[in-house]
């Protein structure tokens, strides 16, 4: 698929972190579909950043004010893009969670990149995760805790299983 697409960037000095990190949540706000942040050194070998942010043309005019006003940003370079992309959906299944001897049920949302019947990709959530991991800390017998990255691998590695429902088992 494709879409028509606007790139800006703009160079940012003399701000606080504090204030980038305000000023993307807003940008987000205003309409941007993504927002990153790139570290710079300036040409008086200062440190900045460029914010690269994606945006639809209906959205330039409301981001360049907020970036004067509260950035002071004088200019910025604008790119026409066309966005290609792959089709994207979700699904739901129940994920068991068995360890020490219980079982605990939540639901899972699963993305799904390219075709819904043959998906190029699966992915879980990074919040999914963070949230199955609560629940393992939180029934855990003991002080070891299994790491985002190993459960991201022990979930997604069950996907592909056709069943409305996934099974983990977690030794704790």
């Amino acid at each position: 698929m494709i879409k028509k697409a606007r790139l800006i960037f703009a160079q940012i000095d003399h701000v606080s972190g504090e204030v980038t990190g305000f000023a993307v949540g807003k940008i987000m706000e205003l309409g941007a579909k993504n927002v990153q942040v790139l570290q710079t050194i300036t040409k008086k070998n200062r440190p900045g950043n460029i914010m690269m942010i994606d945006t639809d043309p209906g959205h330039e005019t409301e981001i360049a004010n907020f970036l004067s006003k509260e950035l002071k940003v004088s200019g910025y370079h604008r790119v026409n893009t066309s966005h290609i992309f792959q089709e994207v959906s979700f699904i739901r299944k129940k994920l068991n969670i068995k360890m020490n001897g219980k079982t605990q049920a939540v639901e899972c949302e699963i993305k799904l990149i390219g075709n819904p019947t043959q998906p190029l990709s699966m992915d879980i959530e990074h919040d999914f995760l963070v949230k199955v991991q609560e629940i393992i800390n939180s029934n855990s017998n003991s002080n070891s805790s299994v790491s985002l990255s190993e459960l991201r691998t022990i979930i997604e590695s069950r996907l592909q299983e056709s069943c409305d429902e996934i099974t983990i088992e977690i030794k704790a």
